[in-house]
């Protein structure tokens, strides 16, 4: 896409597709209310007289309004409200500045280049901040931001929400202190309780003539999870409306969510067969290209109620959001998501104003190729796992070789041998007639086929055989040396891009551009922004020869591993001049994670800064997959020290 096109942020394609069946006569206005739950303690030990002792809220609150006297709002104003909040709920770190890097990362999230988030800031809303409130009674939408989010994040629904006559609530997702959200049935039922108390202010205020008896509930991504827990509480809210949210749930991509839904679903918080509200959950793309479930939750499936489903199966799960739609990431995904704030607004009118139009719609939408009413069907069958546990040696003296790569070839499938060469690699049976390839620095690759190896015994040996390389001659010549520095210099402290604790063997780098003159590595250096690994790890650093833009033979000869203590952060230099490695044209640097001293829990993560440069993240999360580039315009805080 044209980055100029972003300046066109509001020329929305309604040519495009259905025509639009809600008739909107406001315009919407926006404030926010702050008050204080003082039934709750926020800050544990914290004095009394201290502002975070009990619960802070902020409601942005988007509403009909018919005046225009003010001027349209910033998307700026709307996202800024973040890094304020940010600052405000906790005291222990400050995030001045936070807003301006976290705009660029999104841009680049999104397939743009970094820079063009900061136009997207300076782009109209439309919504007039503190325009007068008509002496009307609105029925009410309840918004369940998104996993740590806020408004801003569908500010584009919410204000054709406003401006089709709803008043809409919108409640951020923010867990107990110090504010970040998890997926603890403690911290999301925070959201839910956040939203209970507002219902409750509201009610007794005259600010707003609120419908409290025509309620509904917009929930996004983890906010369809608090949404029915808050509907569940609730029985007097007459509709929710899903927007692939994780009312609907398949089991099987992590241990993680694996286990934090299965511990919401047996604490008795949901129970579907009482719900008598009309919902309605909308889903993108296909998860099964992703992996095989192992089962799955639909909340619509055992609620009685009326419902409706539809499944978008060309968007993706930011499509969601008004975010993608407004840096117009692509042309459908502007028309999907005019299409989900279509039917989101006929559903609500039907079941809150008791206005048809919902059914007529839907059938029309459901004509077309991408769309269905039909949910998504996964194979029952159950993935079998084969394990293949051995061991690597050198060929040589028979010695153990640590930090191997074993991988099944182009697969994301892979591992690394720990310090005594051991290893062990779960393989699906549906890989079990591949390859799997052995790497490793200063040793010639073998490729092995796993039916020959799981044939043989439970403990395999693979030994390699050590590669003879030839360097080639540098003529140096007397001289003043110069230096310089290569890379990213970048040591945010908000903005990174994250070892996670499951992916051993992941690997990241950047590109660094290398004159043609010799240059002598005297150091390597990167700036970890956070780090919440509870062991020792191990990294591995590579250089890789370009070979048609993508990497190609690693040029260091011998192992470089650099340890990391737990919690350690800041600014890590690694001494290289022993390792007599001279550059000549551009690398891709990257530090694989190969091995730790201890295991990891679910919460752990490793982060490394990340800010604005040309060329991109390179990844990947095992040595025989693919490395795949991305955040456009961004780049990992690595960089090199030089002299030439």
């Amino acid at each position: 896409m044209n980055p100029a096109k972003v300046l066109t942020f509001f020329l929305l394609l309604f040519s495009v597709g259905l025509r639009s069946q809600t008739v909107n006569n406001y315009h919407a206005g926006f404030q926010t209310i702050h008050f204080v739950d003082s039934s709750r303690t926020y800050k544990p030990d914290a004095a009394f007289n201290d502002t975070l002792r009990f619960r802070p809220l902020d409601i942005d609150i988007w509403y009909p309004t018919k005046d225009i006297a003010t001027e349209k709002m910033l998307f700026e104003d709307l996202f800024k409200l973040h890094e304020e909040r940010a600052n405000f709920y906790q005291d222990e770190e400050d995030y001045t500045g936070f807003s301006d890097e976290l705009i660029l990362y999104m841009a680049a999230g999104y397939g743009l280049d970094a820079k063009d988030g900061k136009r997207l800031l300076k782009i109209q809303t439309a919504s007039y901040k503190n325009a007068s409130v008509p002496g009307e009674k609105f029925p009410v939408v309840i918004y369940m931001a998104g996993y740590n989010g806020m408004g801003w994040e569908n500010y584009r629904m919410l204000e054709s929400l406003a401006e089709n006559g709803y008043v809409v609530l919108s409640i951020s997702s923010i867990g107990r202190y110090p504010g970040n959200m998890t997926n603890d049935i403690p911290d999301t039922m925070e959201q839910v309780l956040d939203a209970e108390f507002t219902m409750g202010f509201l009610k007794h205020q005259k600010l707003f003539d609120i419908d409290f008896e025509n309620m509904g509930i917009l929930g996004l991504s983890w906010g369809g999870m608090s949404g029915i827990l808050l509907l569940d509480r609730n029985p007097d809210i007459k509709a929710m409306v899903s927007l692939d949210g994780t009312d609907n749930f398949y089991f099987g991509d992590t241990d993680e969510d694996d286990r934090y839904l299965s511990n919401i679903y047996a604490a008795d918080l949901i129970h579907p067969g009482k719900t008598r509200a009309a919902f309605m959950h909308m889903e993108g793309g296909d998860r099964f290209d992703e992996f095989i479930p192992k089962g799955a939750y639909r909340y619509i499936d055992s609620i009685s109620s009326p419902s409706k489903y539809l499944h978008f199966s060309h968007s993706k799960h930011e499509d969601f959001s008004s975010l993608t739609w407004a840096l117009q990431s692509s042309k459908m995904s502007v028309i999907n998501y005019e299409e989900m704030m279509e039917s989101t607004n006929l559903f609500f009118n039907k079941y809150l104003k008791g206005v048809e139009g919902l059914e007529a719609y839907l059938n029309q939408l459901v004509k077309k190729e991408y769309i269905t009413d039909r949910p998504q069907i996964y194979p029952k069958t159950e993935t079998k796992i084969q394990s293949l546990k051995g061991s690597i040696k050198s060929q040589k003296d028979l010695s153990s070789l640590s930090f191997v790569n074993i991988g099944i070839l182009n697969s994301e499938i892979g591992t690394v041998s720990n310090k005594k060469g051991k290893f062990e690699l779960q393989i699906p049976m549906n890989e079990a007639f591949d390859s799997i390839r052995i790497s490793m620095i200063g040793y010639k690759p073998k490729k092995v086929a796993i039916e020959d190896l799981t044939t043989t015994i439970d403990s395999i040996e693979i030994f390699l055989e050590e590669d003879i390389a030839e360097l080639n001659e540098i003529v140096l010549k007397t001289k003043t040396w110069k230096k310089k520095k290569l890379g990213n210099q970048t040591i945010s402290n908000f903005i990174g891009h994250l070892f996670y604790y499951d992916q051993l063997g992941k690997e990241m780098g950047i590109k660094l551009n290398v004159n043609k003159k010799p240059n002598f590595v005297e150091a390597f250096n990167f700036h970890i922004s956070y780090n919440r690994f509870s062991a020792k790890s191990f990294f591995r650093l590579n250089m890789y020869e370009i070979e048609d833009g993508k990497p190609g033979k690693n040029i260091v000869n011998q192992n470089i591993i650099i340890g990391i203590e737990p919690k350690q952060t800041g600014m890590i230099s690694i001494d290289l001049e022993p390792n007599d490695i001279v550059l000549t044209k551009d690398v891709i640097a990257t530090l694989e994670w190969i091995d730790t001293e201890g295991e990891m829990k679910p919460t752990e993560a490793l982060v490394i800064s990340v800010g604005l440069f040309t060329g991109g993240v390179y990844e990947r999360n095992s040595k025989e997959a693919k490395m795949r580039k991305r955040l456009k315009g961004m780049g990992l805080g690595f960089t090199m020290d030089v002299r030439y």
